[in-house]
């Protein structure tokens, strides 16, 4: 297995990566001497993956147990908590024992969220199993759940002790899943590392099917890209806002569609509201506007919003963006994370945050609600393993 080092401020973890290592994994674990080893995953991951990396600890490491949850990102709330907690606790973990979170970004932060809770914190491994948690969600220290009125709101930051990916995992994924997290390699090359987007804009399929060697360069290149903000902003409070752009549109529509629209998919169109709202606000000339387009469109999902999902149910939780609050706004306006061009947001007071008007925002998401969709895959299309 690879190992880089992710560094956070004063915070440090390995990143393990390999292909067909499951081996590496369980042994890795055993060397974490736990009390009790709480496998967390949904009950797909549960199937292909799950009860075998429990069953392989027991053999050899100790105590294991799996837990599971809905699949679904309308399940990621404080109930699925409290409820994994509790069964945590009868399973018998204690103060020596690990969570590992064994599944995609929502499994991960439900587990990460968990781990810092119970006893106050106990050890956290992330085994991440799509594309969006290796190379983006298992690189943040933040762990949260949903509130029933916008994503994310409710959390802390936690580290884990550190990360064990496979990308023989990534095989079970259906094409909605890889999609999705194709969409988080596109925003790191627009926001962050333009360098990646000439090898992005000839590899992008929209069937979602790349050889190994292409995910693992995505996933060091997304690694890289995320260490170039938050080495020295591990609470993503200042540089690190970047790693937001597209997730302001993004993240409201993913809660209103109630799961159904991805989380990478949502922040796909995101960035095509984004760069809009920046064209608008003349930043950005059209011709940017059309790459964004561009680029999410080869990763195959629509650059529309979905006919199904209400439009005001979109601009509604647009007010309960979790970047509120950074600095001082008009009533009136949206703390949004804006380019000037590629690899180069727009900053005001020290923060990689533009004031955008809410009428502006709200009438590019209608518009981009009315549009007909520039490709055939929709934003919210299949389903499957997490």
């Amino acid at each position: 297995m690879q190992t880089t080092t992710i560094t956070m401020g004063d915070v440090q973890y390995p990143y393990r990566l390999g292909t067909g290592c499951v081996d590496g994994i369980v042994t890795r674990l055993g060397e974490l001497e736990a009390s009790h080893y709480l496998v967390l995953c949904d009950a797909t991951v549960a199937e292909l993956y799950g009860h075998d990396l429990a069953a392989r600890l027991r053999r050899s490491a100790g105590p294991a147990s799996v837990l599971t949850h809905p699949a679904g990102e309308e399940h990621k709330g404080l109930g699925t908590l409290d409820t994994l907690a509790d069964a945590a606790l009868h399973a018998g973990v204690d103060r020596r024992g690990v969570v590992v979170a064994l599944g995609g970004g929502v499994t991960g932060n439900i587990a990460g969220l968990l781990a810092a809770l119970l006893f106050r914190g106990i050890r956290l491994v992330h085994v991440p199993t799509t594309v969006v948690a290796m190379l983006d969600s298992v690189l943040s220290l933040k762990q949260a759940v949903n509130a029933q009125v916008g994503k994310n709101l409710v959390g802390t930051f936690y580290p884990p002790v550190e990360v064990l990916a496979d990308t023989a995992m990534l095989g079970t994924l259906p094409v909605r899943e890889i999609r999705s997290g194709l969409c988080e390699v596109v925003k790191n090359a627009l926001a962050i590392r333009p360098s990646m987007i000439d090898f992005l804009a000839a590899e992008l399929r929209p069937d979602g099917r790349y050889a190994d060697d292409v995910l693992r360069w995505m996933i060091d290149e997304s690694v890289a890209a995320k260490a170039q903000v938050t080495e020295h902003d591990k609470y993503e409070r200042r540089e690190g806002l970047v790693l937001e752009y597209g997730h302001t549109v993004g993240h409201a529509l993913e809660h209103a569609s109630h799961g159904a629209v991805s989380h990478g998919a949502g922040v796909g169109v995101g960035m095509v509201a984004a760069a809009e709202v920046a064209r608008r606000l003349g930043h950005v000339d059209a011709d940017l506007v059309e790459l964004h387009r561009e680029l999410v469109g080869k990763v195959g999902v629509a650059t529309t919003l979905p006919a199904d999902v209400p439009t005001e149910e979109i601009t509604y939780r647009l007010g309960f963006d979790n970047k509120r609050g950074y600095q001082p706004l008009p009533a009136d306006h949206y703390a949004m994370v804006l380019l000037a061009d590629v690899g180069q947001p727009l900053y005001q007071d020290g923060l990689p945050l533009t004031p955008a008007p809410r009428a502006l925002v709200d009438e590019v998401v209608r518009e981009l609600a009315d549009a007909p969709s520039r490709i055939g895959a929709s934003v919210g299309s299949a389903g499957g393993a997490s």
